[in-house]
């Protein structure tokens, strides 16, 4: 059998409501069956399977599996056939269950592969929105494997095409089975040495996942037929989320660095527990990080819940299956029948103030769960449970004569046979109580193994929710206007004027960065942030006199930006030099280093330089000291000393936003001789 490919389908159409779709054909037909504690799976006339595990039910439930009627978007080129599945009253599960759910393989285009033109949602019951789940998808079976811990109304998405992609309607499946354990360790490691702080292993883990095949940007480099796009375009997702970039504003690429960082972390913890659960025996080094990432994960509370998953994981899958295998070689004397069936199936009926529910298999688990989630650290865990154990093995040597006999009289009651009180000693008491353990830790073995399964499960909805949040902030309107300042009583310099944005990526639909100034109201345009990075992020606006070809004609005007959101704005017209001279507080960034220092924009010896406070020679590296030309059209100051051997040039653009004057520039050093570039990247706030 083919190995399965997890995957996680995020259908950002599916945001939208299913605006267009049309019913399809077919009534809704329900069955149903009951489920308990003993026959906890159902295989229904419709194709869906549903497997509840011994964890679930502690009695008898009503199992009711309704089929919809299929909604069809022939325009998008789907389809969705649901399910809605109800057990009884509940919604919420103590575990994850699974559900299998046929697929349609005629429905994707011919040549396209059916098994990745599918994918799950369930809708959201308060909302009415459909909304991302955990499933796999079983090629062989043609079946949709779900894992979830609530009911609801699941539905089976099928797309056309597998590698269509655009801004607005995107497929999002990352397989963290593609992501390279070396890799993962990496990230891991950058992470625990860095104490939390966010790194480039993470960042560069989230740009592959959203670059790849099967990801959020994955369909771009099939539209283009190029090979390395998906890698060039992995970079520009690191540039974009890297301080000092030329192209994003610094908030915006912060925001895209910490949620970037916060994928690739929960992404390769995620793996790493996959491969615990998976292996029989993990190395010492792997349990090792692992343990230390889950530990450094939950002080800091925007990781937390996947830390308190990671440290779970570790406790049963590692702590507590060590413990267990040690009980399951105590020896198992002969156990009372009286005390045994007191542990394990009386429930006190006393009325004289007694009370007691022995635990169930399913109870225990619960028991361990919280007991895990209380005592992160697995010592502390090791103790607790242990502790649990032995108080919970002892309860019955505390019960009075009396309340002895109730038990007995309980246990002839459910023809348990015959049943005596041994008279025991403090020494025969240890001995049963030992015997006991010993059978309860070969029942609980199997629980900890699922607890193990439960954790990483709630790791990967983790996960799952932060490439949710990568989504969203990708998939964010960004409006974009172009104003000009038109001085009272006097026309537009650039009515009439083409505009377009550059440069762009050879699969940009090159007409929605197209448009034409109209008078003093200029231009506006949205777009998404996702649909920006497609276009290839082009960084100038260039304008053309109406009378000129934008093909073949050069630019009358080239204006560099920054992209900012919600709104970016251009201003033609630029800013008067008057205005832009004074003292700039200037922060710079290069292969990660951040340095800050004071520069004064002034007239020296009648020409306009960058003054550095100080003598530091290395700040011309910087921020080059002058001559500067300053293009008011453009509000950007330029300066070039070419050279044989190296050329330098710096480029500074200001910008000011309710009173406040800033800048962004790049200083770009070329050594001719051995063909290197290097740019350090600056960010400055006038301070007087």
């Amino acid at each position: 059998m083919k190995k399965l490919g997890s995957m996680i389908l995020a259908v950002v159409l599916l945001m939208t409501g299913l605006a267009g779709c049309n019913q399809g054909g077919g009534a809704d037909h329900t069955e149903a069956v009951t489920l308990s504690p003993e026959a906890t799976s159902a295989a229904l006339q419709n194709g869906v399977h549903v497997e509840l595990g011994e964890y679930v039910l502690d009695g008898d439930e009503n199992l009711t599996v309704t089929k919809k009627s299929v909604e069809v978007s022939k325009s998008e080129g789907y389809k969705v056939e649901s399910y809605d599945i109800k057990l009884g009253d509940l919604t919420e599960l103590s575990d994850f269950i699974t559900l299998r759910i046929p697929y349609d393989t005629t429905y994707c285009e011919e040549g396209q592969d059916p098994s990745k033109c599918v994918g799950a949602k369930y809708k959201n019951n308060a909302t009415g929105e459909w909304e991302d789940v955990l499933f796999e998808v079983d090629s062989d079976r043609d079946e949709i494997i779900i894992y979830t811990d609530h009911l609801s109304t699941y539905g089976v998405f099928h797309v056309k095409n597998e590698g269509r992609r655009n801004a607005e309607i995107t497929n999002i499946y990352a397989d963290i089975s593609d992501i390279d354990k070396k890799q993962a360790m990496e990230t891991l490691r950058e992470y625990v040495r860095g104490s939390g702080v966010d790194g480039e292993e993470a960042a560069g883990l989230a740009a592959m996942i959203l670059t790849a095949h099967n990801g959020l940007m994955g369909g771009i480099a099939e539209s283009v037929g190029e090979v390395g796009f998906g890698t060039d375009l992995a970079g520009t997702i690191l540039n974009m989320a890297s301080l000092g970039s030329p192209t994003f504003d610094t908030s915006l690429a912060d925001s895209a660095y910490k949620k970037m960082n916060k994928l690739g972390k929960v992404a390769a913890a995620v793996k790493i527990g996959a491969i615990m659960l998976s292996t029989e025996k993990t190395d010492a080094d792997t349990l090792g990080l692992y343990k230390d990432t889950a530990m450094l994960a939950l002080s800091y509370a925007e990781s937390a819940a996947w830390g308190l998953a990671a440290s779970g994981l570790f406790i049963f899958d590692y702590t507590i299956t060590s413990l267990f295998e040690q009980g399951l070689a105590m020896k198992m004397d002969q156990i009372n029948e009286v005390y045994a069936f007191f542990n394990d199936e009386y429930v006190s009926k006393d009325r004289q103030g007694f009370e007691w529910t022995a635990r169930s298999l399913k109870d225990w688990r619960q028991v361990l769960i919280d007991i895990a989630e209380a005592n992160p650290n697995d010592a502390d865990a090791k103790a607790a449970i242990e502790a649990e154990i032995e108080r919970y093995a002892r309860v019955f040597w505390t019960l009075s004569s009396g309340e002895m006999d109730v038990v007995v009289s309980e246990m002839k009651k459910s023809s348990k046979g015959s049943a005596t009180i041994p008279n025991a000693t403090e020494a025969e008491v240890k001995t049963m109580v030992g015997g006991y353990k010993a059978q309860l830790y070969e029942r609980l073995y199997p629980v900890t193994q699922s607890v193990s399964v439960y954790m990483q499960r709630k790791a990967e909805a983790a996960y799952l929710a932060a490439l949710n949040e990568v989504k969203a902030f990708f998939n964010q309107s960004i409006t974009f206007n172009i104003v000009e300042d038109v001085p009272d009583g006097e026309k537009s310099q650039y009515d009439g004027y083409a505009l377009r944005f550059a440069p762009l990526s050879e699969n940009a639909v090159k007409e929605s960065w197209r448009g034409t100034l109209k008078g003093a109201a200029g231009a506006s345009t949205k777009f998404t942030l996702l649909g920006y990075v497609q276009a290839g992020c082009p960084k100038e606006l260039q304008l053309f006199k109406p009378s000129d070809d934008p093909e073949s004609d050069e630019p009358e005007l080239t204006l560099g930006f920054k992209l900012s959101a919600p709104v970016t704005e251009v201003k033609l017209g630029g800013l008067p030099l008057e205005g832009l001279l004074g003292t700039y507080s200037a922060t710079f960034t290069s292969e990660g280093e951040t340095a800050t220092y004071n520069f004064t924009f002034m007239y020296y010896e009648g020409q306009l330089v960058f003054m550095p406070e100080g003598k530091d020679f290395g700040t011309a590296f910087l921020l080059l000291p002058g001559p500067y030309k300053y293009d008011p059209s453009t509000a950007t100051a330029t300066c070039e000393a070419p050279s044989d051997a190296l050329s330098f040039s710096t480029h500074v653009r200001f910008i000011s936003e309710e009173g406040t004057v800033r800048f962004s520039s790049d200083n770009t050093v070329e050594d001719i001789k051995e063909g290197r570039t290097s740019t350090v990247y600056g960010e400055g706030i006038k301070t007087d």
